[in-house]
């Protein structure tokens, strides 16, 4: 070897020597918390005993305790989870991005993955009185199934419409919203869906909640939110305090919240919006949630944001989440 070679050589060993190998352990101390930093949360539900959340990233988050406590589960890639809903026997269905149902057991563990129509891009979830469960999505069209999605009916309205929420209010009773303002109704219980007149101004609905067969809710872009007292087939607004975007609505007993941008919250209180202080360090944005009980809420979002809060503006954190917001 030629000695300049052989000094190189010998000071790349002795650099080598000094340099100190990268430190990764708050890497993975990270990675092994149930509710990580870059989580981003797009969806969440309650069956009453436990609470679930979903990540745009593929992952579960499960907690028995009320949120003080979670357990993460990574489902088989590829995964994002869109939206979640209980069903009445207490187990859990949720959607994916990559048009695939998930089906949970009721302690919201046991994921499994089923197919959806490859033509359909699934935007909302339920499961309705009876425990069939409903998808609606691209295309104006909605899927049911009665085997928890083994096998699907498939109705199709022929539009070119995205339906981005739907909900059934009892037994026979459901409202659907999408693009362009789309509203449909059923009375019997889904086996038939018609169609009310349309949201003025090509709405778009992030969010629709009737509280019963006449009174309902739509939150959109730009901060609106409208009201209808007549069952979907006209609409009012209502004046939204924090002017933000409201990406989701909960009902919680007589009261309905709002979570959107900005991670601000609103109330309704009788027939008036107000401003809801959940004393948080919040995210960017707040994007879903599911009620606990009678007095508390969880609320989830960007930046690994999973709270209990509870009304009116008292908030619970739970203990894991402590490390995720220093």
């Amino acid at each position: 070897m030629k000695p300049i070679h052989t000094a190189l050589l010998a000071c790349s060993l002795a650099l080598a020597a000094c340099v100190q190998a990268p430190d990764f352990g708050p890497v993975q101390a990270e990675r092994a918390k149930p509710v990580q930093r870059h989580d981003s949360f797009q969806a969440a539900s309650s069956n009453g005993k436990v609470l679930v959340a979903g990540t745009a990233s593929g992952a579960i988050v499960v907690s028995a305790d009320a949120g003080r406590s979670w357990t993460r589960q990574t489902l088989e890639a590829p995964a994002s989870v869109i939206a979640l809903a209980a069903c009445p026997d207490g187990g859990f269905v949720g959607i994916d991005f990559y048009r695939k149902l998930w089906v949970g057991d009721a302690a919201g563990a046991q994921w499994k993955a089923l197919p959806l129509d490859k033509k359909v891009d699934p935007m909302a979830v339920t499961c309705d009185a009876k425990g069939r469960v409903w998808v609606a999505g691209s295309h104006s069209t909605v899927l049911s199934s009665n085997d928890r999605g083994a096998t699907w009916t498939k109705q199709d309205f022929g539009e070119d419409a995205i339906l981005t929420t739907i909900q059934f209010v009892d037994e026979q009773h459901g409202f659907i919203t999408g693009e362009f303002g789309t509203v449909m109704a059923t009375a019997d219980g889904g086996a038939s869906w018609a169609p009310l007149p349309a949201i003025p101004g090509d709405f778009y609905p992030y969010s629709t909640v009737f509280t019963d067969t006449q009174r309902g809710w739509a939150s959109g872009i730009g901060g609106v939110i409208l009201h209808t007292a007549d069952g979907g087939k006209s609409w009012a607004p209502q004046v939204n305090p924090s002017a933000a975007p409201m990406y989701s609505l909960l009902r919680q007993g007589d009261e309905l919240y709002g979570l959107g941008a900005g991670g601000q919250m609103v109330v309704l209180k009788g027939e008036s919006w107000e401003r809801f202080d959940h004393g948080l360090a919040v995210p960017a944005y707040l994007t879903s949630g599911a009620v606990l009980d009678a007095n508390s809420l969880l609320v989830a979002g960007a930046a690994g944001a999973l709270h209990v809060v509870s009304a009116p503006g008292k908030v619970a954190f739970a203990a894991v989440l402590k490390g995720v917001q220093q």
